[in-house]
């Protein structure tokens, strides 16, 4: 009974696996393109878990009783269903405004940076350029020079600072939320939405702010409009 109950538990967290990976949570906690080893990981917990049961019962047939068949797991071993079906029923959210707040709003200057020669095709002056806000977040300190006089388009976040400060704010994954990094816009020129809204920022390229610790990169706020949070929340 006890190796049967085992096995039900380890079903359960193939399940919760599975149900992560297809309904879209998933990307709640790590990048797009883990969903089919996740996807895979489940079903192969669960048809190992299965087969598992199949073969002890029948090793030993219902029939059998060796004294012991009437026990199952300590009460207190049902408490590891908790998380699982907790997951199978709760929507977790992303990270958010209090993950950004425990981290500096400085852009480490990138090893290896991104081309902007697309910059060359967009005069100063012309329509803002939809631009993540992880890579406006770098170019806007360490390429000033190509990024002055231009008009840019933003989505993220509202993490608030001191001072009426506020930031747009995208968590950027390399794997999964464990080594979420914050890239955090800071936003002049309007009051700052509630916490943790969506938003989509439009404004001119600013000057970075100076700190202790490096410099923040800056837009010079002229539209903020309220949006739904994006399917997948990171860059």
């Amino acid at each position: 009974m006890r190796r049967n109950v085992a096995g039900l538990v380890i079903v359960f967290v193939g399940a919760a696996v599975v149900q992560l990976a297809t309904s879209g949570t998933y990307l709640r906690y790590v990048k797009p393109g883990m969903r089919w080893m996740l996807l895979a990981a489940g079903l192969i917990l669960i048809v190992l878990a299965v087969a598992d049961v199949l073969a002890d019962t029948r090793r030993k047939p219902a029939s059998s009783d060796d004294g012991h068949g009437h026990h199952g797991l300590p009460r207190a071993a049902w408490l590891l269903l908790i998380p699982i079906f907790a997951l199978l029923v709760v929507d977790p959210p992303a990270l958010g405004a209090d993950a950004a707040q425990r981290q500096s709003p400085v852009a480490a200057k990138p090893a290896d940076p991104k081309s902007n020669s697309w910059l060359a095709n967009n005069s100063q002056g012309a329509a803002p350029v939809e631009l993540a806000v992880r890579d406006y977040a770098v170019w806007a300190v360490w390429e000033k020079e190509s990024m002055k006089g231009r008009a840019f388009q933003l989505t993220g976040f509202v993490t608030p600072a001191k001072n009426g400060t506020w930031y747009v704010t995208r968590i950027g994954l390399t794997c999964c939320v464990a080594d979420g990094t914050a890239f955090m816009v800071e936003a002049r020129g309007q009051t700052a939405p509630p916490k943790n809204q969506w938003v989509t920022v439009t404004g001119q390229w600013a000057e970075p702010t100076k700190r202790t610790d490096g410099d923040v990169a800056a837009l010079t706020v002229e539209t903020v409009k309220p949006v739904t949070a994006p399917a997948n929340p990171y860059e």
